[in-house]
C-alpha cells in the first residue's frame, strides 16, 4: 500500500482549449468501458476519470510510473499527437496529486473559483469507479479526505457565496448583450447548468420559454417549475422561430443545434455551455447568431471573482492542514507498526500476568517449570495473533480497510482517530 504510486494525467481550462477539451473528454455512458481500459494497463491497480466541461483527469493507483502510458491511452482517445498533447497536460505525483484532488473538490482549482457543482461531479466520478471496481483502498481514502476537505472550506469560508457559477457568468454574458427584460429563453437540456442559468436568467426578467430535452418525460420537472412549454428535440426548430435566448447544456456527443435550424430574420443569443458543443460551428458565420461558448466566460467569470479570490486563500490554508491529516492518517496504517502495537499490548497482558503467577508460586515451582511457563505462553500467543496479522494486510488493501483497520485499533486500543470512519459516500454526502 505504502509503495503505490498515485498519479494525476490531466487538462483543464487553463492548459486547453474547448476543442481540445472537446476531443479529450469521455461519454458518460461509456465511462465503464474506458476504466476497465485504464485498468488493464500493465501496472494500474486502481483508476478514476473525472471528465467534465472544464477538466479531463485520470487519476491512477499504480505499481509504477505509469503517466506517459496514460498519455498514450490520451492520445489514442483524442486522436492527438503525442507531441503536441503533452504540452497541454499536466502530471501530478504523490502528495501534488493527493492536494490537486482536494483543490478540485474545495472548487480552488474550478474557473469559477467556489462553483458548487464541481464537487457533485467528482462524487460522480468516483461512484463510477466504485461501481465498476475500479477504484481501491487507496482513492477511496483519498476521495472520502477530499469530501471532508470541501465541507470543512464550504463551512470555514465564504468561497461558495453569492450567484457566481458558469450559469450565472452565462447570464452577466447575455447582460451585456442584451436587456433582458421580457426575453424570452429556450432551456435545451434539464441539467444543473440549465437550472442555474434558468434561475439567474428569470431573475433577470426574462421569461422561460421552452424546456427542450431529448426524454421529454424527464424535462416537466423544470417545465413545471418555470410554466414553460416542454418539448422534445425533433421540435427545437419551431421553437428557435419564438425565442431571443437559448442555453444549452446537454451530454450529447454531436452538436444538437444546426445552422439550418436558426432562423435567419431576427436575432438570437445561443449560450453553449455543453462540451463536447451542443452547437454546429457554422453558427458562427451567422450575422444574426450570437455564439457564447465556454471559453467566452472566462473574462466574466475573472473579473466576478475579486472577493472568492480573498476566501480561497483561506481555503488554501485550509486545504494544507487536511493534507497533513491525510499523511499522518496514511503513515497511521503503517502494516508493520500497526502490528507491532498490538503484539506489544498482548505481551504486556502477557508479562503482567506471568509476574502475577510468579508472585503467587514463585516459591513453588522451580526456574525451569516458570521458564516453561514463560515459553509456552509466548507460544500461545503468537500462535493466536498469526492469521489476526497476516489479515491485517490484506484489510489493508481492501477497498473499506479503512473502516477495518479502525476497528481493530478499537478492539485491542491501539491509537486511533476520535472521527468515526464513515462509509464510501457518507461523508459530506
Amino acid at each position: 500500500m505504502r509503495d503505490s504510486i498515485i498519479e494525476i494525467v490531466g487538462t483543464n481550462h487553463k492548459f486547453s482549449d474547448l476543442k481540445t477539451r472537446e476531443k479529450l473528454s469521455f461519454a458518460q455512458d461509456k465511462l465503464d468501458i474506458y476504466l476497465k481500459r485504464i485498468k488493464i494497463i500493465s501496472g494500474v491497480k486502481e483508476v478514476m476519470i473525472l471528465s467534465t466541461c472544464n477538466r479531463v483527469e485520470i487519476l491512477t493507483v499504480s505499481e509504477f510510473p505509469v503517466s506517459d502510458k496514460i498519455i498514450d491511452f490520451l492520445s489514442e482517445h483524442s486522436k492527438i499527437e503525442q507531441e503536441k498533447l503533452r504540452d497541454m497536460l499536466y502530471i501530478k505525483k504523490q502528495i501534488d496529486a493527493v492536494r490537486h484532488i482536494f483543490r478540485v473538490a474545495s472548487s480552488l482549482d474550478s474557473m469559477v473559483v467556489g462553483e458548487p457543482q464541481i464537487l457533485g461531479q467528482i462524487k460522480d466520478a468516483y461512484k463510477w469507479s466504485v461501481e465498476f471496481l475500479t477504484s481501491g483502498a487507496t482513492i477511496n481514502r483519498i476521495m472520502r479526505r477530499a469530501f471532508h476537505a470541501a465541507k470543512i472550506v464550504k463551512s470555514k469560508t465564504d468561497i461558495s457565496k453569492g450567484a457566481v457559477s458558469v450559469a450565472y457568468a452565462a447570464m452577466l454574458k447575455a447582460k451585456e448583450l442584451v436587456d433582458l427584460e421580457g426575453k424570452k429563453i429556450l432551456s435545451i437540456g434539464v441539467g444543473e447548468m440549465n437550472r442555474l442559468a434558468c434561475e439567474h436568467l428569470k431573475d433577470s426578467g426574462c421569461e422561460i420559454a421552452y424546456v427542450a430535452n431529448r426524454t421529454v418525460e424527464h424535462a416537466k420537472e423544470l417545465g413545471k417549475l418555470h410554466n414553460a412549454k416542454v418539448i422534445g428535440l425533433e421540435n427545437l426548430k419551431s421553437a428557435l422561430e419564438k425565442v431571443d435566448i437559448v442555453v444549452t447544456a446537454t451530454s450529447s456527443n454531436e452538436p444538437i443545434i444546426k445552422k439550418d435550424m436558426m432562423p435567419k430574420d431576427r436575432n438570437i443569443i445561443v449560450i453553449d455551455m455543453a462540451l463536447p458543443r451542443d452547437t454546429d460551428e457554422a453558427l458562427n458565420n451567422m450575422e444574426n447568431i450570437y455564439l457564447v461558448v465556454l471559453d467566452d466566460l472566462k473574462g466574466i467569470v475573472e473579473s466576478s471573482l475579486k472577493f472568492r479570490q480573498k476566501q480561497a486563500k483561506l481555503a488554501e490554508n485550509i486545504i494544507e492542514e487536511e493534507i497533513k491529516a491525510y499523511e499522518e492518517y496514511v503513515a497511521s496504517l503503517d502494516y508493520d507498526e500497526i502490528v507491532k502495537k498490538l503484539r506489544m499490548n498482548v505481551e504486556t497482558v502477557r508479562q503482567n500476568e506471568l509476574n502475577k503467577f510468579k508472585k503467587l508460586y514463585g516459591n513453588k515451582l522451580s526456574d525451569d517449570v516458570i521458564n516453561g511457563i514463560d515459553k509456552m505462553t509466548r507460544s500461545m500467543f503468537n500462535k493466536a495473533l498469526h492469521e489476526p496479522t497476516k489479515n491485517i494486510k490484506m484489510f489493508m488493501e481492501h477497498p473499506e480497510g479503512d473502516m477495518y483497520i479502525e476497528l481493530l485499533k478499537r478492539i485491542f486500543k491501539i491509537e486511533y482517530s476520535k472521527k468515526d470512519v464513515k462509509c464510501f459516500f457518507s461523508e459530506n454526502s
